[in-house]
């Protein structure tokens, strides 16, 4: 079978493609890098140098060019959220499939005018939710689902979003401006709720508070010094609470800062009649890695929680949950990976929390 030949949008030395993409990417059968879109021709040529590309590949400075390219199957978006709509329109509009990382827009009217013209032209879709193809959280739904604890009564998620914290990053100063769209809401709230209702199923009554504690922060450069002061228009505070459509209470709270000492970063707990299962991990991120990911089930009146094995034979092939999106997208079955119509899902989920409306 041939291989889907790729045009990716995004690729530079520090950027999240480096570390999330191009490695599945440059080590698979399955998928060809035939053209890069940088900021400039200059920019992508310079990447394919840096990523060693073959010297076959195409560097692209304008969207359009890549969009029109023959020889490009599927395009591949990772670039900052309120540069999707300019990058990935054109393809659309060309006809070609796109695999774009979440969000998929910067607001609700981008996302949907996307997604309503992927539907008009009939191509494949694909959202970087990474959550689906997560070895741990399909683990977890595996247990439920065969009754390990028993209907499910409760859930309770505390996470924290350490680029939301007391300070900011020189270079990541996007994150706290609340039009460009990268928000602890929609980035790091909408990656997580995504992971429990993947497992648990949708939301049916569900309330949100969003916060604001601090709006000024000091920018700090690579050595930590103070370089600059910002405003923070984004949200640093979210708490959930309501119901699923299971009858399941669910309460949920996101910060932004560092966890306290010697606790886990992200903390969730599925309470049921039979027992409880505990996801730990030292990162927000547990849709993209398992590394140190800890999976405990304890059944009552069983004595000790035991530690579940979550792994198989690919673990650690590819970067976990991106690369697992690509072999989902390869096998051809649509229902095998998370498509633009669950990215409207949780935007039209983010935009009535922003509108302080009940959502689902």
């Amino acid at each position: 079978m041939a291989p889907i030949r790729v045009g990716f949008i995004g690729a530079s030395v520090n950027s999240w493609a480096a570390r999330a993409h191009i490695p599945y990417l440059k080590n698979t059968s399955k998928y060809k890098v035939v053209a890069l879109l940088n900021t400039s021709v200059e920019a992508a040529h310079k990447a394919i140098e840096h990523f060693q590309f073959p010297s076959t590949t195409k560097a692209y400075g304008d969207p359009k060019d890549l969009a029109n390219d023959p020889d490009v199957d599927l395009v591949v978006c990772s670039v900052r959220v309120d540069r999707h709509y300019e990058t990935i329109l054109p393809a659309l509009q060309a006809g070609k499939d796109v695999f774009c990382e979440w969000p998929l827009g910067k607001n609700i009217s981008e996302s949907e005018e996307l997604s309503a013209l992927a539907k008009k032209k009939g191509v494949k879709t694909m959202i970087g939710l990474q959550g689906e193809a997560s070895l741990s959280l399909n683990k977890i739904k595996e247990l439920i689902q065969g009754g390990a604890i028993g209907k499910v009564f409760s859930t309770t998620v505390v996470a924290v979003a350490a680029g939301w914290g007391p300070n900011g990053r020189v270079g990541y100063e996007y994150l706290n401006d609340i039009e460009i769209g990268g928000t602890m809401v929609s980035i790091a709230w909408g990656h997580l709720m995504d992971v429990v209702l993947y497992v648990l199923g949708d939301g049916k009554e569900l309330n949100s508070i969003l916060d604001r504690n601090r709006t000024e922060i000091p920018m700090l450069d690579s050595e930590n010094k103070h370089v600059a002061t910002m405003k923070r228009t984004t949200h640093d505070q979210i708490m959930v609470q309501g119901r699923l459509e299971s009858g399941a209470l669910l309460s949920y709270h996101l910060r932004g800062g560092n966890s306290f000492p010697g606790t886990p970063v992200f903390d969730w707990r599925i309470y049921g009649e039979k027992g409880e299962i505990r996801l730990t991990a030292s990162t927000s991120m547990v849709q993209v890695i398992s590394d140190d990911v800890v999976v405990q089930l304890h059944k009552f009146g069983g004595g000790e929680a035991e530690t579940v094995d979550f792994k198989d034979d690919t673990s650690g092939l590819f970067p976990e949950g991106t690369g697992r999106l690509y072999e989902a997208f390869a096998s051809g079955k649509k229902e095998s990976y998370p498509d633009w119509d669950l990215a409207m899902k949780r935007h039209r989920m983010i935009d009535n929390m922003y509108n302080q409306r009940p959502f689902k």
